[in-house]
């Protein structure tokens, strides 16, 4: 890296979603190319839909697709831009691509769109946003206007939406908004004689935002995006092949109702081990990237972080992740002192509310599900491989876990293969069953960082954690019981998997993130601390600190009168290893209040008894 004879390091271009651009700045490409004839030349689908998490790289992979494909309107013929973008690459350089790139580089007409921006919070600016996509293409094409291939009333067509974004924009004229895109196909067949391609990205965007705006939002946006895209992709014989791409894959809305030709990639499909690893980074791509940056030592920190999804039988990493890691370390290799710091990236791209969303529908098995994630282990689920966005607002939290795997916060465990059924016996999984697991440890900061925004902004856990709060410190040993009972009902601990705490630790952490999270209704907590002729569990103070309540916790395996019996002798030994002298001396403090609680699941039994 430091010699002199080194040609300096590509730029990372973190961000970048257009391939030309990567191209003509030399920013760093990982060479997907191959994917290109995959997905044109080796399948017979006529509609290909592609479902990957966000930052996968599926914006670049369908940019890629259109640099490649589209031809110069101008000249037909001319594919000088293309020899030039992707003559080092590897469907330019290796010969088996010689009659592939022959017959479709620069050989198509190809309408691109992206609906990632149809995102508002209220229908008629979505609306508005999807006329200025539509508005956008027609404009990419503004010869067509003066086409002698169109008659005068399709040029008419063509003029009042390509010369006018209010037109197209204007509810008023929704029937020629949802015929637009299928129109602009037509006319650039006729145009060209060519059969276009049309690649739209993101297209379940605007009904997962809808989704989450209420039931009249979602209606009447299914109802556009479905007459939309269905006049463009079924039954169009205008219409050479069409790619989209999305989180979901094809969805229940009816969306794709009668769409026989429609070949669908999601993150279940394993029959092509091509299309698997097309979209984002597989083992052998992310150690070339690591090599080519100097970061090759740094693999080990880079798999734990971002490795771990799994599409079929690929193994991939996360693509946005990965190059962001490598811009941020990679002038430093060879400094002294500096480490390498594995960041969290993928969760400031996060735009999906499904974690909160959810949990404050939950039960306690689904409670017990979410920590077994978080504590690394899989779990075991039905996954709808229909779900729609709709489905959402039942709240069934078989659906969450489905969205959660095809929005990237878990994957399927390939290892799982059989389950514990109702009656104790060990079965295989059902055909729609998968066992799942957090991928990694960034999406499992990004999990942590959801739910603990939860508990500390949900106002009905801020309302128990409170009453838990104001009955610590009013001598209530009752409150504190109920409120702890239905705390734990709803909670998630965040814990150190590291340290593979035992159980008792797991509810020393339940307490403590309780406290920490709400620390304006406490003057001072203390949790480990030396006192008396021991250590104490946790020491809570009134704001004011005229107040203080002492807390030992215990767990017990055995259900009923056994939590009582050990609550009483944590009772008994705040008393004996005398926790509290510090404070029976303190003239400041008023009242001494101590806690006995034992835990067994999400139960527990509290013990208290004012000592001053």
């Amino acid at each position: 890296m430091g010699s002199e004879n080194q040609e300096p390091l590509k730029t990372i271009g973190v961000g970048t979603e257009l391939f030309h651009n990567l191209i003509e700045n030399n920013r760093y490409y990982v060479d997907k190319t191959p994917f290109i004839k995959t997905v044109f030349k080796d399948t017979g689908s006529d509609v290909m839909l592609i479902a990957r998490p966000r930052r996968f790289g599926k914006t670049l992979t369908m940019s890629t697709f259109y640099d490649f494909l589209s031809f110069n309107p101008e000249n037909p013929d001319d594919v000088s831009r293309q020899e030039g973008w992707f003559k080092d690459t590897e469907i330019c350089r290796n010969a088996e691509y010689r009659d592939f790139c022959r017959e479709y580089m620069g050989k198509f007409p190809v309408v691109f769109i992206s609906m990632k921006d149809v995102a508002a919070d209220n229908f008629d600016v979505a609306y508005y946003q999807l006329g200025n996509v539509v508005f956008d293409a027609y404009n990419s094409f503004g010869y067509l206007a003066d086409s002698p291939k169109l008659n005068n009333a399709e040029k008419k067509i063509f003029r009042s939406i390509a010369d006018d974004v209010e037109y197209i924009c204007n509810p008023v004229n929704q029937k020629q908004m949802t015929v637009s895109l299928s129109r602009l196909i037509e006319f650039l067949c006729k145009h060209h004689g060519v059969k276009p391609i049309l690649l739209i990205d993101e297209y379940d965007v605007p009904i997962a935002n809808a989704a989450f705006q209420g039931p009249d939002f979602y209606r009447k946006m299914v109802d556009i995006i479905r007459t939309f895209l269905s006049k463009a992709l079924k039954t169009n014989k205008y219409l050479g092949r069409a790619v989209l791409t999305g989180c979901l894959r094809a969805a229940k809305e009816s969306i794709f109702t009668g769409l026989n030709n429609l070949d669908v990639c999601s993150v279940l499909d394993a029959g092509n081990d091509e299309i698997s690893g097309g979209v984002g980074f597989t083992e052998k791509e992310t150690r070339s990237v690591l090599s080519y940056y100097g970061l090759e030592d740094c693999y080990e920190t880079v798999r734990e972080h971002y490795d771990g999804y799994n599409f079929g039988n690929a193994r991939m990493y996360c693509p946005w992740s990965l190059m962001s890691f490598c811009n941020d370390n990679y002038r430093n290799v060879g400094r002294k002192n500096v480490p390498v710091s594995a960041r969290n990236y993928w969760i400031n791209t996060s735009g999906n509310d499904a974690v909160e969303e959810f949990m404050g529908f939950i039960e306690s098995k689904d409670v017990e599900r979410m920590q077994r994630l978080l504590d690394g282990g899989t779990i075991v689920s039905r996954i709808s491989e229909t779900l729609c966005y709709g489905d959402l607002e039942k709240h069934n939290v078989e659906d969450l876990w489905t969205l959660l795997l095809y929005t990237g916060y878990l994957t399927v465990d390939p290892d799982c293969r059989q389950t514990t059924g109702e009656d104790g016996g060990v079965r295989s999984l059902a055909s729609d069953e998968r066992g799942l697991k957090i991928p990694n440890m960034e999406v499992r900061n990004s999990f942590e960082k959801k739910i603990r925004s939860f508990f500390t902004g949900n106002p009905v856990m801020k309302g128990l954690a409170r009453t838990f709060i104001k009955g610590l410190l009013g001598g209530e040993a009752e409150t504190v019981q109920e409120s702890l009972q239905n705390l734990l009902r709803k909670y998630v601990s965040i814990r150190d998997l590291s340290a593979r705490p035992p159980k008792e630790n797991y509810y020393h952490g339940f307490v403590n993130g309780l406290l920490t999270g709400n620390v304006a209704y406490i003057g001072e907590h203390k949790s480990n601390m030396e006192a008396g002729d021991g250590y104490v569990d946790i020491i809570v103070a009134s704001p004011r600190g005229d107040t203080v309540a002492i807390l030992e916790l215990k767990q017990t395996d055995r259900p009923l009168g056994a939590r009582v019996t050990s609550a009483a002798g944590a009772l008994k030994q705040i008393q004996e290893k005398r926790y509290a002298d510090e404070y029976m001396d303190d003239l400041l403090v008023t009242s001494v209040y101590a806690y006995g609680i034992c835990f067994h699941r999400k139960y527990c039994a509290v013990v208290g008894s004012r000592l001053k």
